[in-house]
């Protein structure tokens, strides 16, 4: 069952530990004997590392140090010291997170990933590429793209966050209605467990059923269970054209209507759906430098619906296709082509969207991370609709609806003073997370659980695969010294 009345303690610090775990200087020297000068502690780095971007600042926890480590060797070190000191490690990739997975524990440790960034293999017979974590996602789409290739999995903050943390998360992105997410790319990875031994998982293997699938079980494990140190990754080739197409909706059901009615008669599926509500998307334009921005109306919705091909499709024919659906879903096609500056500027429009919503949310903003079965969008729309009713406040709606992970961020209103706020979030998150569970649907399809939505996830677990999970945790993590306070409490 859901908590119905959260405290505000209830999003207080995580764990409620206020004070550092360890604070022993000696333990500066034992790693400075590790990691060298890549043993930090000074003010500035510790703040930055201190913190994701989750908004609420009363999650935010400063470790003793951060460690930069550029071999496997390294962090087997690290771990097997952790261990011995009772020491909390967090692994960190680009620390674009948006639940707190990221966020140490007072005092202790951040594994910044950053420096073990090298592309180490791109196998164009095989297509798979061999990667260390701290590779910016961007980057590998830069090296893979002259090879006619790239990531199907990417998410899409894919110019700042980094491979590691996207498998660590299992992140998703806007194309995922049509090629998958990370875990669908990721055949292999070395592993250092949090007692300090090395796994080596799969490799460029398409087909492996020889034992239980350990490296499916640590892809989304959000750093509790082990720190990628290099990951092989399935590669497919680039799409050669990419057509887009940007409609309105007088009525935002009718919009979240139009997703399934394209996902079932377009002859080319889709291979983006994406829904922003109207006042986000209208904001969000007029934020934009006026060369860069779309002529939209007032509606109450829109969607960008992207299609590809590999040359064998007429991309104009397919989105006339789907102006026609959209059409005949009550939608009005505003602007579509095929041209890379057409498509970027759709694009540009939805990739501003969050970041508009936090320049505006303030810190107290609840970024949520909802799931439902796609045939559910409509409702997940008018749950939108009446939680905005019921609590009076701003809740912007909008992300991948061609699989049913949408992004909804109540706004702190100007007036409200953040006791006021604090006391709210709460109960809205309460009422949306309800409404979501009767819709068969769960509280992250890509963000993760982190340390943001702990207290909820029992309530979606059946208490059988819970106790397992708890076992899974306790056996390879027996002193729950890696990223403690993440996913399970």
């Amino acid at each position: 069952m859901l908590p119905t009345e959260p405290t505000r303690r209830d999003l207080g610090r995580p764990n409620d530990l206020e004070a550092p775990v360890n604070s022993d200087p000696d333990h500066q020297e034992d790693l400075a004997r590790i990691f060298g000068d890549r043993a930090i502690n000074d003010e500035n780095t510790l703040r930055t590392h201190s913190r994701d971007q989750v908004g609420d600042e009363r999650y935010y926890a400063s470790p003793a140090t951060v460690v930069y480590p550029e071999t496997t060797g390294e962090i087997v070190e690290l771990m097997r010291w952790a261990n011995l000191t009772g020491t909390p490690v967090t692994p960190r990739g680009a620390g674009s997170g948006l639940a707190g997975a990221a966020i140490p524990v007072p005092g202790g440790v951040v594994c910044n990933m950053s420096r073990m960034n090298r592309i180490l293999d791109v196998d164009t017979d095989n297509l798979m590429v061999v990667v260390e974590p701290g590779v910016v996602t961007r980057t590998l789409d830069t090296v893979l793209e002259p090879h006619g290739l790239f990531f199907a999995g990417y998410p899409m903050s894919e110019e700042i966050c980094s491979i590691g943390g996207n498998v660590a998360e299992n992140a998703g992105g806007g194309r995922a209605v049509k090629y998958g997410v990370t875990a669908d790319y990721v055949r292999g990875a070395d592993v250092v467990t949090a007692t300090g031994d090395v796994l080596h998982l799969g490799g460029k293997l398409l087909k492996n059923v020889a034992g239980y699938n350990l490296l499916q079980l640590m892809i989304g494990s959000e750093g509790t269970l082990g720190i990628f140190t290099q990951l092989t990754i399935q590669v497919i080739p680039r799409p050669r054209e990419r057509g887009v197409l940007f409609a309105s909706f007088v009525s935002a059901h009718a919009a979240a209507q139009a997703v399934s009615a394209l996902k079932r008669r377009l002859s080319n599926p889709p291979s983006s759906l994406e829904y922003i509500d109207g006042p986000t998307a209208r904001d969000t334009n007029e934020a934009l430098p006026g060369s860069k921005r779309l002529v939209i109306p007032d509606a109450a919705a829109f969607l960008l619906v992207e299609i590809d091909s590999n040359g064998d499709r007429d991309l104009e024919a397919d989105l006339n296709e789907a102006g026609l659906i959209i059409a005949a879903e009550g939608g009005v096609s505003l602007s579509r082509g095929v041209s890379s500056d057409e498509v970027e500027r759709a694009w540009r429009l939805r990739k501003q969207v969050p970041w508009w919503v936090k320049q505006h949310a303030g810190p107290q903003q609840a970024a949520e991370d909802i799931v439902v079965p796609p045939a559910s969008v409509p409702q997940l729309v008018e749950l939108a609709e009446d939680l905005r009713s019921r609590f009076g406040v701003r809740i912007p709606l909008y992300g991948h609806a061609g699989d049913g992970n949408l992004h909804l961020r109540p706004m702190k209103p100007d007036s409200m003073d953040l006791v006021e706020w604090s006391d709210l979030v709460p109960r809205i998150l309460t009422s949306l997370y309800q409404g979501i569970a009767k819709m068969g649907g769960t509280i992250s399809g890509e963000h993760g659980i982190g340390r943001k939505r702990v207290k909820y996830l029992a309530a979606f677990l059946d208490p059988v695969e819970l106790r397992i999970l708890r076992s899974l945790k306790e056996t390879m993590d027996p002193n729950g010294i890696l990223n403690p306070g993440v996913v399970l409490d």
